[in-house]
């Protein structure tokens, strides 16, 4: 893992601002937040890397290998059987046949091949901001359903509300729709409409809006106050400047007397390693393990905290994880937990685990490939199984997670009747503690 630039395709997103979907999740998990808001977003893992052109297959050529024969035969097959041969397209073929090769590895939601113009749009999906309508979506049912709507919003200002089912995009159904197409119908150029069918719970005939496009700025941490000097502090991604906005709404908590803290890495699908790295420190002592990179050959080389700074080494703290809490989300919350400075609250981890390295084609494709896999502190290898939490709790199909911007404050009164049990869960797991007693 390079440290100077880790980013990849992360995990599932639908909405306005997400990641490009992993293909499916795994488990049954919590497809919840599939949340991020089509768009872009990181995920631990990839550094830049140099032209496939000088990579030497391990074992022979590829084209001396018996089963390329079978796949001359199926471009053959294709070409001379298809139907509508002029509605073949060559370069599709090639790019379907590249992208099958790296599904094929295994590795789930992060390692995977961009064609040149999915490389454009992963690109310009990690800018500070997107063109969309501001919503956040669930995909659990098979159906996108509206979870949260960002301040602001076109989708706010219209009047969509959590448990909205978005039944059409543009006259198109959404049934079984997949987070690829869903995101290129919602996302556009600022000025343009796009009309949503909704269905609504307790309503009798679907619903029509109307939205304008326009600029959404992402929000990765936000926080709000909880009764008894408790803090929930969200953050959703680990982009550029995420550790500094962190550093800055610890600094401000901490002066306004804050004893207690829930890092909610609900739905965060990872981001750049320094992030990671930065954020980490400001919970762990100078010189902690975060995780172990193990590569093709030696042994696992631990990567550990830096500075003497971090702003909250010492108060009560408990991470929220869900099933889409993936790659760098991963690694903060196992290098919390196996350093014994937080107890883990909510669902088993997306279950990432790889180091990735983007690898750019002479044709403006790329592939983005795990040269690595990252281990927790306790040696623990994370792919395709996940981070369990200490105490696990799922939502209900009809619940979504509490969101600091959705409210800046809850009173004892809200917090016990939130429908959002695993942030309960979280507060309970905090009585009685007021400060973090750092061990190992």
């Amino acid at each position: 893992m390079n440290p100077a630039q880790h980013e990849a395709p992360a995990s599932s997103g639908a909405g306005d601002s997400a990641p490009p979907p992993p293909r499916g999740p795994k488990r049954g998990l919590r497809a919840a937040a599939m949340a991020a808001v089509v768009g872009g977003a990181f995920t631990l893992g990839v550094a830049v890397g140099g032209h496939g052109g000088g990579l030497v297959f391990a074992d022979s050529s590829l084209t001396s290998r018996p089963e390329f024969a079978t796949l001359e035969q199926t471009w053959d097959l294709i070409h001379s059987q298809w139907a509508d041969p002029a509605d073949l397209d060559d370069s599709a073929l090639i790019y379907g046949a590249a992208a099958g090769m790296v599904n094929a590895i295994g590795d789930e939601g992060h390692s995977t091949f961009l064609d040149p113009e999915q490389t454009v749009e992963f690109e310009e999906s990690t800018q500070k901001d997107y063109v969309g309508i501001g919503v956040e979506v669930d995909s659990r049912c098979g159906v996108p359903v509206v979870a949260a709507t960002t301040k602001d919003s076109p989708a706010r200002t219209a009047g969509l509300q959590p448990g909205d089912v978005i039944a059409e995009i543009n006259g198109e159904s959404t049934h079984r729709m997949t987070g690829d197409k869903l995101r290129d119908l919602v996302l556009g150029k600022a000025g343009d409409p796009l009309t949503l069918t909704i269905e609504r719970p307790g309503t009798a005939e679907p619903l029509k809006f109307t939205l304008v496009r326009e600029p959404i700025e992402r929000q990765p941490v936000t926080w709000r106050w909880l009764p008894d000097k408790t803090v929930q502090l969200r953050v959703t991604g680990f982009e550029p400047g995420v550790n500094q906005k962190v550093r800055d709404a610890l600094t401000a908590i901490r002066a306004q007397g804050a004893q207690r803290l829930i890092l909610d890495l609900r739905g965060n699908p990872g981001g750049l390693v320094p992030e990671v790295i930065g954020v980490a420190s400001q919970f762990l002592d100078e010189g902690t393990t975060i995780f172990l990179e193990q590569g093709r050959e030696g042994d696992p080389r631990p990567v550990k905290t830096i500075g003497r700074t971090g702003k909250w080494l010492d108060l009560a703290l408990v991470v929220l994880v869900d099933g889409q809490s993936a790659s760098g989300a991963e690694v903060l919350a196992a290098a919390l937990h196996d350093n014994h400075r937080a107890e883990l609250v909510g669902e088993t981890t997306f279950g990432t685990g790889t180091v990735l390295t983007t690898f750019p084609q002479d044709d403006g494709s790329s592939v983005v490939l795990g040269t690595a896999f990252w281990l927790t502190p306790d040696g623990t290898r994370v792919w395709q199984k996940g981070v369990e939490p200490d105490d696990l709790v799922s939502l209900p199909p009809d619940a979504f997670p509490s969101r600091p911007e959705d409210d800046p404050e809850l009173t004892s009164e809200e917090l016990e009747k939130s429908p959002d049990g695993q942030l309960r869960a979280a507060f309970d797991a905090l009585e009685g503690t007021a400060v973090a007693h750092q061990e190992g």
